[in-house]
């Protein structure tokens, strides 16, 4: 496979799975809140069943309608709570959760006293449904309580790496697993070809023999069977010891261009040129051949010869029609 076609390839697959990589982690991460969200619901409504008769009795609501007066409408009152803490069972850190309680006053004494805002829970938290609760409701027979409005709201203080803790992580890290593979293998491919077709290190004085042609590491140079000094340019030169070098004699055109064109975009004709110029000085001077494997490789290999059966076959044919001749 083309090296510039398998970077591209590579990048794409990384980038596919990176995206479903944090597709997945966001969906996971919005369900862990979502959740965490059902338990302070769930939470916020035990412990108002279990401090109704304390929080929403007529001394509470006095005390709130009082609140309001003083201190500007509404009122909001935050506190951690032991029941509330206790009913939480998906929550992480129950000790930084907590109610908050806004008292709203609708009698029109209070309604122009200074106002109040509703108090803002930090970005970390995250708030239960708010459960309303009117005075009125309970058919109160003080007047000075019917107006009043109670609405109480749970909230957990969670980062947000407590609720990546939370949520699940197995597709995501599948996924940023996928994608990291995907950057690497061209990579380990790209070294394991490279060892594959050169693993034979070159050592001085060393001679490595295919055929009848030498190739002297001593001297870098191919040499004929009658010990003459085979002439080469260098890229004919690199590309012949390529093929002397590897076990198989068998080269890849993406190996070859990468490694006599790095970087260059495109090799394939340059290539070609190269390989058409090398045949006939290889095949003129040695009993070698270079063929083309599938249109994706180059193949170094013994030129087959004609067997001795086939040899003789083909002398009896010859003196046979030398016969004939005379005859005629």
């Amino acid at each position: 496979m083309n090296t510039r076609l398998s970077a591209n390839l590579s990048v794409l697959g990384t980038s596919l799975m990176l995206i479903l990589s944090f597709s997945f982690g966001f969906h996971s991460y919005t369900e862990a809140k979502k959740t965490i969200v059902t338990d302070l619901n769930q939470a916020l409504q035990q412990t108002i069943l279990q401090n109704s008769h304390q929080w929403m009795s007529q001394d509470s609501i006095r005390t709130y309608a009082n609140l309001s007066k003083h201190f500007g409408n509404p009122v909001s009152i935050e506190s951690y709570n032991k029941d509330f803490s206790d009913a939480l069972s998906y929550t992480p850190d129950k000790k930084k959760t907590g109610i908050v309680i806004h008292v709203l006053n609708k009698d029109p004494q209070t309604e122009n006293a200074p106002a109040n805002a509703n108090k803002k829970l930090n970005e970390y938290y995250i708030a239960s449904d708010t459960i309303i609760w009117a005075s009125s409701i309970a058919n109160s027979p003080n007047a000075t309580t019917d107006h009043i409005g109670i609405s109480f709201q749970g909230y957990a203080n969670c980062s947000t790496f407590a609720v990546i803790g939370l949520s699940d992580k197995s597709l995501p890290g599948l996924f940023l697993g996928l994608a990291f593979l995907s950057a690497t293998l061209p990579l380990l491919l790209k070294r394991y070809r490279k060892e594959l077709i050169m693993p034979q290190p070159i050592h001085p004085g060393k001679t490595i023999s295919f055929g009848n042609l030498n190739l002297s590491c001593e001297t870098a140079s191919f040499y004929k069977e009658n010990e003459e000094k085979l002439k080469l340019t260098p890229q004919q030169y690199a590309l012949m010891e390529m093929f002397f070098l590897s076990p198989t004699h068998i080269l890849n055109r993406s190996d070859i261009c990468e490694s006599l064109w790095p970087g260059k975009i495109n090799a394939d004709e340059t290539l070609n040129t190269l390989i058409r110029r090398l045949r006939p000085l290889v095949e003129e001077n040695s009993n070698l051949k270079i063929t083309t494997d599938r249109g994706r490789a180059y193949v170094l290999e013994i030129k087959k010869r004609l067997s001795q059966n086939k040899l003789e076959m083909a002398s009896v044919v010859l003196f046979q029609v030398e016969v004939f001749w005379i005859f005629l």
